[in-house]
């Protein structure tokens, strides 16, 4: 029998094939890869962008027999199916409503499908190995898929496992927007139907949080979204969502309300880190903008406590001078790199004066001792 199925829903061979796992049919190298189990075959195909090839056999059919015993042994084509399909076994005695459904009136048949359950090809009968290897090759002519497309297909897969959902969006689209019927592409748009009902599930959590009035976690379950399906349509969905969100007088306090408490959280951080010049900076952020709130009312008390210790002034100065020597050092060098020797100079010098006994003070010495030709030598710069 020889006929062409355009489409069909191939999910009905799920229907009864409780035939095992993955399984040869005999032992004898070579042997091509059999799947026993619809569900398995068709997952593999889906994740490697193959397409399926379905022998349907019976145990009395002596062509089939033949089959195995010559064609299906055959290196060029065992090598072929193996490395270029998904390959699944149906026993057609048992599986009578599905051989009724295609059509099938005669043994062996081979249909040619793509892992979104789309007919490539149907054919029956005894093959020769040359022939049925020629025409596994014609029928992989019309869908090949380019080396680039399957590369990207597997990086997508691997970022998806990562969670790196943006970079496997964007390696997806670029298989799909071609336009062509390739088995990786039908498993390339699965996997972004995958991903948009993912970033659904994100969408009605952050609905439910604002109806809930956490309007801040809406927020950022929104803006995470965005980032990690751009050029999917729930992004855009996001984005609307996320603006109508924003104009919000009611989650703009609230988003106001949540930075001043962390940068309070910050300054606290700080003052026990004993890190307080940037401490006295969180306090004066928090003083300035939201000296109205609880928060602002905190930092003011901070910094007033940071004021009136002696021993945190001088550290802060301490610390501010390490800091501003290093800065002038930079400057120097940067200066030199423009070709301005006199520049440098000045602010080598500049570091010499105003930080004297510093390890700032002695690489100034130094760098400028370079410039000037003379030796260098190891300077202890202590104040009168």
């Amino acid at each position: 029998m020889s006929r062409r199925f355009t489409s069909l829903a191939l999910a009905v061979l799920a229907i009864g094939l409780g035939l095992g796992t993955r399984g040869s049919v005999r032992a004898q190298a070579p042997e091509i890869k059999w799947y026993k189990d619809y569900n398995t075959a068709i997952k593999e195909a889906e994740s490697k962008g193959l397409p399926l090839l379905l022998d349907f056999y019976t145990d009395w059919c002596n062509p089939c027999k033949k089959m195995e015993a010559s064609t299906f042994r055959d290196e060029k084509v065992v090598a072929l199916i193996n490395e270029r399909f998904v390959a699944l076994k149906v026993n057609g005695d048992q599986e009578p409503k599905l051989v009724s459904v295609l059509g099938i009136d005669g043994y062996p048949t081979y249909v040619l499908a793509t892992p979104d359950k789309k007919i490539m090809k149907t054919f029956s009968g005894y093959k020769e190995a040359p022939e049925f290897h020629e025409t596994l090759q014609r029928a992989l002519a019309g869908v090949a898929s380019p080396d680039w497309m399957a590369k990207d297909y597997q990086l997508a897969s691997k970022w998806i496992a990562n969670k790196e959902y943006a970079r496997a969006v964007a390696a997806l689209s670029r298989i799909v927007e071609d336009g062509r019927d390739r088995p990786v592409q039908a498993s390339a748009q699965k996997l972004l139907q995958d991903l948009e009902a993912m970033g659904r599930e994100r969408l009605n959590r952050a609905k439910a949080l604002q109806e809930q009035g956490q309007g801040t976690q809406a927020i950022e379950i929104l803006t995470d979204t965005m980032r990690d399906f751009p050029g999917l349509m729930l992004s855009k969905d996001a984005r609307d969502m996320l603006g109508r969100l924003a104009a919000s007088p009611e989650i703009q306090n609230q988003q106001r309300a949540k930075h001043a408490q962390e940068l309070l959280k910050q300054a606290k951080d700080f003052h026990r880190n004993k890190e307080y010049t940037l401490c006295v900076e969180r306090c004066s952020k928090l003083m300035k903008s939201y000296g109205d709130l609880t928060e602002g009312q905190e930092a003011s008390q901070l910094y007033a406590d940071l004021k009136n210790d002696p021993e945190w002034l001088q550290s802060a100065c301490d610390s501010f001078a390490d800091r501003l020597g290093d800065l002038y050092l930079l400057l120097a060098e940067s200066w030199l790199k423009r070709g301005q020797p006199q520049q440098a100079k000045h602010f080598l010098e500049r570091v010499i004066r105003a930080f004297p006994g510093t390890r700032q003070a002695e690489s100034a010495q130094i760098r400028l001792e370079q410039l000037q030709g003379t030796p260098t030598r190891r300077v202890d710069f202590q104040s009168p």
